[in-house]
């Protein structure tokens, strides 16, 4: 939700959450993964998580499946309102965190797997080369991999491709990206072609110098 120094801290990931609860309305709410930036979080990063957390186990049931960061969640918030899990089955879907991705190994992986970690982004720049890398969900029927909720995570810029463990998880089908914006999230189509649109859109030198090299 934040990190270890409070200059890095996102004091508004709380205010998006409970918007996101208010709207939606949800009976349950699954993490999956990196609840904390740091294992042993400092005493005014625990309170505001704990705080957090306490305030949506007011409105829904609160699942954390455990990522590469919470080695010491279950220990340093296990007294809260909440559950923590290894992954989370309902139906069809599976959650994990996705830091050690075995699809073969994970329960229920004949269904849909939603996957953390990767934190997917798209870069976005205009002809004078500044610009954002804006997070994305990837989408197929056989896999969702989910952006960062939080800003400080800048994520994968997914124009480098996808690690080969991750594509198993597409099982070669389409996948189609979905760009999160402030407010909504919004389809821009399939992968390949966002990417190769985005490609063509940068008018900066530096971008056409590498097409030159091309």
């Amino acid at each position: 939700m934040q990190g270890a120094h409070e200059e890095f801290a996102d004091f508004q990931a709380r205010d998006k959450l409970l918007r996101v609860c208010a709207e939606l309305l949800p009976a349950r709410i699954v993490f999956v993964g990196d609840l904390v930036h740091a294992p042993r979080p400092c005493e005014a990063e625990r309170a505001y998580i704990e705080e957090t957390l306490l305030l949506l186990a007011q409105r829904a049931e609160i699942i954390a499946v455990r990522g590469n960061h919470d080695r010491a969640f279950a220990r340093e918030f296990g007294h809260l309102p909440l559950s923590t899990t290894e992954e989370w089955l309902s139906g069809d879907l599976v959650a994990v965190h996705g830091d050690r991705l075995d699809r073969a190994s994970i329960p229920g992986a004949a269904g849909i797997l939603v996957v953390g970690h990767l934190h997917p982004g798209l870069s976005m720049r205009d002809a004078s080369g500044a610009g954002r890398r804006m997070p994305v969900f990837l989408v197929n029927p056989h896999c969702i991999v989910m952006p960062a909720f939080s800003p400080f995570a800048r994520g994968y810029d997914v124009a480098a491709g996808l690690p080969v463990e991750l594509q198993l998880c597409f099982r070669g089908a389409q996948i189609e990206a979905f760009v999160l914006t402030p407010t909504r999230v919004k389809s821009v189509g399939r992968l390949q072609t966002a990417i190769e649109r985005l490609a063509d859109m940068d008018g900066s030198a530096p971008a056409r110098f590498r097409k030159l090299r091309l």
